[in-house]
């Protein structure tokens, strides 16, 4: 049994518009959910660190910033990988990284990360700040990495960084794919829904508002155990609030995520060498390929 979480994250300042999906992943591949809800970002910095594990957490915001921006966030020491990022996040308020996000970009634009430039077109950058505001999300995500990095160190494994344990034994048997991970911990996946969606041949645009946003809502929903492969016996249980609320319906596509990850993390787009580094510091979204030659 693995236990499946999905995010659809919020930076807002009113702090009302996190949703979070719990499940379970059962031996024999059904994500069974037990509901999904509306929290505070406290409360999700809570519930990880507790969850049983295994488990896999699809969480709906950016894990890094383009390299670039990185870099001049913290020009004498230039971070290499995410969690030097998230410690040079978490030292600023969201109006120092807003005003140094302006400043950024009046001289060099806003710059896509390189994965997402490649493989995610559609995708916004980090710095964008209008329709939507990418920045407190951001923010407040790279800041949430931190804590739980800081606090709780050998709790996660966050593809595509290394797992690296002190804890771990020399005569642990190596993963057998790359991105699982070996140790009985929280893995934290970046994954955008709209991304998923799409990979899965399933409306990813025009369901989140518009004339026909509900009937769209309702092939998501009706389209999600088949296409993913993960069935989905009890979905039922959330099918009113994510039909009324694409909030509740993007943190139930993101635990689909999850447990796809957890069945065969193969199945997903992952960096090839000379993406590498870059994935590492920027961050990099999550997708199961839609043919083997992806």
């Amino acid at each position: 049994m693995t236990t499946i979480i999905g995010v659809d994250f919020s930076g807002a300042r009113s702090d009302r518009n996190t949703w979070l999906t719990l499940g379970n992943l059962t031996d024999d591949g059904a994500l069974l959910l037990d509901g999904a809800q509306s929290i505070r970002r406290a409360d999700l910095y809570d519930l990880l660190p507790t969850v049983p594990t295994p488990a896999v957490a699809a969480l709906d915001f950016p894990f890094g910033v383009p390299s670039q921006f990185a870099c001049f966030l913290s020009p004498k020491h230039r971070p290499l990988d995410m969690p030097t990022l998230w410690r040079t996040v978490a030292g600023m308020s969201q109006a120092d990284f807003i005003a140094a996000r302006n400043a950024f970009v009046a001289n060099h634009g806003e710059p896509k990360r390189a994965g997402d430039r490649k493989h995610h077109p559609e995708s916004y950058s980090p710095l964008h700040n209008v329709n939507p505001n990418m920045l407190p999300m951001t923010h407040a995500g790279l800041q949430l990495l931190h804590q739980w990095h800081q606090h709780h160190p050998l709790r996660w494994h966050v593809p595509p960084l290394p797992e690296t344990s002190p804890l771990e034994p020399e005569s642990s048997p190596p993963p057998r794919h790359s991105g699982e991970s070996r140790n009985p911990c929280v893995t934290l996946l970046e994954l955008m829904p709209g991304a998923l969606l799409k990979s899965l041949n399933l409306p990813y645009k025009g369901y989140k508002r518009g004339q026909h946003s509900t009937q769209r809502r309702a092939a998501i929903l009706n389209g999600l155990a088949l296409n993913s492969g993960i069935p989905l016996p009890n979905l039922d249980t959330v099918r009113a609030n994510s039909l009324a609320n694409d909030d509740c319906l993007d943190s139930v596509v993101a635990a689909v995520g999850a447990a796809m990850w957890a069945q065969d993390c193969v199945r997903f787009r992952r960096p090839q060498p000379d993406e590498l580094a870059d994935a590492r510091l920027e961050g990099w979204i999550y997708v199961p390929l839609s043919s083997p030659s992806d």
